[in-house]
């Protein structure tokens, strides 16, 4: 595919790293000069250190030519102007990140499509939805929702008050004969297991799985967690995140407190929300937290506009008996030294907008796969040839065929994504998610008489 991506900060040079491993022909413009150095030394793309608001630099970059155009620079004004212009050069796919809400007022004639956009990414709102996610369900180790929401991925830890513990996937199969879950991974003493039907579910393994959206209530009574509002959540932060997050809370939370540390935003905070105790206060301060009572809550969100704040209310929220806290940060490079310290799930908003525009590359969750290959599994998207061996075989038999362990995670069949059972027929030009041992593509490419598209 030919991509040119618009502004080249964390965002855009991950992407186009992202992009030219996976063999895209990218270019990147970006008026740093700074930044287009560090790209040029270290990635093998097309760099233009010029203004991408300008035909003539977009006609360098190639966009005569281009299939997809990603215009995520800080300016949302500037990302707008690139994707209208794409759109007068007929690119088919045209991403723009769009911080300001107050331009996408729901209220407002002004549609988003006209000016020339196909896809908006907004990150105050992908950081919510990340949120919510382990919100409604507790204790999720793994959260993404794939085919426009329609399907999850799901992680969670075994504990022996389950009834999935103790249980091979044949028979967790049989107390799910109704509904659509895969279980794809299974988690034992750091070590990643490909799990066959007789193998047994022990606590203390986390488990993958993949599911329908309609399959949830089914997936939280395998890991005994009933659906229904929790007590009481406080969120502490200055943000759109925080006080979209307070808003949203309604159909999940029987109480919300929103901590807001400025006396301006929280005024306007309060007459936004209906039903949400609004504090003006700092949740960096102890006795702010007994105040709140944050111990034994079931959540603590620190959502505020300075990310040290947030991870510092976190551990103290923590230590003064919050049962889980989330915080919002930037920083990747310390996120596993946060969790360590006691902080159960870092949201990171650029992390997130790279998650969400490549889920409309390849369809699938990149944050997931990365997470799956640090405990030693490949994971691997093939398109089936129509010479592969696999075509019109059911997946129980595909084993027969290979002397090596594989897990048929999903398949795409078209724009219709597949929960594959042991009965699924594999067709000609299916995309199939491979989860196999390192070492074992190739054979495994052979197998689907297919070349990896990740």
């Amino acid at each position: 595919m030919n991509i040119v991506i618009v502004g080249a900060g964390v965002v855009g040079y991950s992407l186009a790293e992202h992009l030219s491993q996976q063999g895209h022909n990218t270019s990147v413009v970006e008026k740093s000069a700074h930044l287009c150095s560090e790209i040029n030394s270290k990635l093998d793309v097309l760099t233009i250190n010029e203004n991408g608001a300008n035909p003539r630099i977009l006609e360098m970059a190639g966009i005569k030519e281009a299939e997809m155009v990603i215009a995520v620079t800080p300016n949302d004004d500037t990302n707008l102007v690139v994707c209208n212009f794409a759109m007068q050069y007929g690119v088919p796919r045209r991403i723009a990140r769009i911080r300001s809400l107050k331009v996408n007022d729901l209220q407002s004639p002004i549609s988003f499509s006209s000016l020339g956009v196909t896809h908006v990414i907004e990150p105050e709102m992908e950081v919510v939805d990340n949120i919510l996610k382990y919100i409604k369900l507790p204790g999720v180790t793994e959260a993404e929702n794939i085919q426009m929401g329609n399907a999850y991925l799901r992680g969670y830890r075994i504990t022996e008050d389950m009834p999935i513990a103790g249980k091979t996937l044949i028979e967790t199969n049989e107390l799910t004969k109704s509904s659509h879950i895969l279980i794809v991974l299974i988690i034992r003493n750091g070590k990643a297991i490909l799990p066959r039907g007789t193998e047994t579910i022990q606590p203390g393994d986390e488990i993958i799985a993949i599911m329908r959206e309609d399959s949830l209530p089914e997936f939280r009574e395998l890991i005994n967690q009933p659906s229904g509002k929790i007590k009481k959540l406080v969120i502490a932060g200055d943000t759109i995140e925080a006080v979209e997050l307070a808003h949203r809370m309604d159909d999940f939370a029987d109480r919300v407190i929103l901590v807001d540390p400025k006396a301006e935003h929280a005024q306007q905070a309060a007459a936004t929300l209906s039903g949400v105790e609004v504090l003006l206060g700092d949740c960096t301060d102890v006795e702010m937290l007994q105040e709140v009572r944050v111990r034994d809550i079931p959540f603590f969100v620190a959502a505020g506009s300075d990310p040290e704040d947030n991870i510092m209310s976190c551990l103290l929220a923590k230590a003064e008996g919050a049962q889980r806290v989330i915080a919002v940060s930037n920083n990747r490079r310390h996120n596993k030294l946060f969790v360590s310290l006691g902080i159960d799930y870092v949201i990171n908003p650029n992390t997130i907008t790279i998650q969400t525009i490549m889920r409309n590359i390849i369809k699938l969750p990149i944050a997931s796969l990365i997470s799956l290959r640090s405990v030693n599994v490949q994971v691997t998207r093939f398109v089936i040839g129509p010479k592969s061996a696999v075509i019109n075989v059911p997946i129980k038999k595909i084993g027969n065929r290979i002397k090596r362990s594989i897990i048929i995670g999903s398949l795409f069949r078209g724009e219709e994504l597949i929960i594959p059972s042991g009965e699924t027929v594999l067709r000609e030009n299916d995309e199939v998610l491979v989860l196999s041992q390192p070492g074992d593509t190739k054979e495994v490419g052979k197998l689907f008489g297919s070349q990896s598209t990740l």
